[in-house]
């Protein structure tokens, strides 16, 4: 092996140890594993642009990573590498929403509530489920609990989601899903409160039924808050299902969880 190829590869092996693991480091520079390990081990040297690649991904100039192992530890102890990791299309795009929110403002909205829906306009029976929105890491963050009759289309008597809710304008936004149905997903819109204390918000929620037709819903729901210290297990406790026309459902509740369309009515929409 020659001076300059295990100078290389020493210095190479230098470097990977700043990252997460050797697989990351493939990924997000985009190098084949089986030839960063020849290059590691000495075996071969990097084409021109294979070297371009590692110097953009390190942050380096070519020639620096080619230094003597002494000269070029001397170099990383002064200047350490930033790696630059493939960009992560997903997380641009949500942090658009999220980190363009006022937190003062999301921060009114923490606390728990009681959500209610209809699943079945044919059937006179509404939902009562608990979300708690809190704000951790700088994004408010969703937890829901549902429970249900044992049985009832395949689910477990208690169900939990968790998910990520944002403001858009005057609307709150809230993605959420399953945690033992990673492929699950539900989206609520919700008419967002204008005053410094408020009772109800409604919107619109759609999802996929969780039963074997796995058919594609929108049903008009409607969350009633309850504050940011309560009784959680009495909360929890009060979850399930009522008739419409049950003493536990307020007529407001029963209003807004309506999944009916008037005659003058355009589009599904909201009730409030």
């Amino acid at each position: 092996m020659s001076r300059r190829v295990s100078d290389f590869a020493a210095n190479l092996r230098l470097l990977c140890s700043y990252g997460r693991s050797v697989s990351a480091i493939c990924r997000d520079a985009q190098i084949n594993r089986h030839q960063l390990q020849r290059y590691l081990n000495g075996a071969s040297e990097p084409s021109l642009q294979s070297l371009r690649r590692l110097c953009d991904f390190f942050g380096l100039e070519e020639h620096e990573i080619l230094l003597p192992r002494d000269q070029f530890q001397a170099l990383i102890r002064i200047r350490p590498p930033k790696l630059q990791r493939s960009r992560d299309r997903l997380s641009d795009y949500m942090a658009g929403f999220i980190e363009g929110q006022d937190l003062a403002i999301a921060a009114h909205y923490e606390g728990y509530y009681h959500v209610y829906f209809q699943p079945n306009r044919q059937v006179p029976e509404i939902h009562r489920a608990l979300t708690r929105l809190s704000i951790e890491d700088r994004c408010l963050l969703t937890k829901t609990i549902e429970r249900y009759p044992s049985g009832l289309a395949g689910l477990p008597k208690t169900v939990k989601y968790t998910g990520i809710a944002y403001l858009n304008g005057s609307m709150l936004n809230i993605l959420e899903r399953r945690q033992q149905a990673i492929s699950s997903a539900f989206f609520t819109v919700l008419y967002g409160a204008d005053q410094d204390q408020f009772s109800f918000l409604s919107g619109l929620t759609m999802g996929v039924t969780p039963d074997s037709s796995r058919s594609l819903y929108c049903l008009r729901c409607c969350w009633h808050y309850l504050g940011r210290d309560i009784d959680l297990r009495k909360r929890i406790d009060e979850c399930g299902q009522f008739q419409r026309n049950s003493k536990s459902i307020s007529k407001y509740v029963r209003f807004c969880t309506q999944n009916d369309l008037a005659g003058g009515d355009e589009a599904f929409s909201p009730h409030f």
